[in-house]
């Protein structure tokens, strides 16, 4: 075989086996991750949750709900929420989450778990608009939606 073949040869099986034990050549160094929209989700919000009718939600209540998102320093993907409902124009407290943002779905999420189920609450801004759902696992079940608008620090428990 002649230095030509060879080198066609060699040339060939590097191909074929995807260059292993071929030095790769310098690549650029991967980006860094674009930081959370924190901006977009903090604040107050005030909206609907709305029970979906589904088997087994029948005893689910239809809300007037207020979110407050707060920063969680030292954390870039994280928010935390205190959830809370009006009743007879006061603010009931319902929970507190941690939410994350989730880049591949632009959506910002928290797993849940409660007594008879677990589930993921996820939340998509739009401006001055947030909705979401609250998905039960592993069915994929909707069992709540969620609309709300950003409100000013101003009293958010008037109708």
């Amino acid at each position: 075989m002649n230095v030509i073949g060879l080198i066609a040869n060699l040339f060939l099986v590097t191909a074929l086996d995807g260059g292993a034990g071929v030095p790769a050549p310098e690549s650029a160094p991967a980006a860094a991750p674009a930081p959370a929209p924190k901006s977009e989700i903090l604040g107050i919000w005030k909206g609907s949750s709305i029970c979906a009718k589904v088997e087994g939600n029948e005893f689910c209540h239809d809300e007037s709900v207020v979110y407050t998102f707060v920063d969680v320093p030292g954390q870039p993907a994280t928010v935390a929420l205190k959830a809370e409902r009006v009743v007879d124009l006061s603010l009931q407290p319902m929970y507190s989450l941690y939410f994350t943002y989730r880049p591949e779905q632009g959506n910002w999420t928290c797993e849940f778990t409660r007594p008879r189920f677990n589930g993921v609450w996820a939340y998509v801004v739009h401006g001055d608009e947030l909705t979401g759902t609250a998905t039960l696992v592993p069915s994929g079940t909707v069992v709540r939606n969620v609309t709300a608008k950003r409100v000013p620090k101003e009293p958010v428990a008037a109708p």
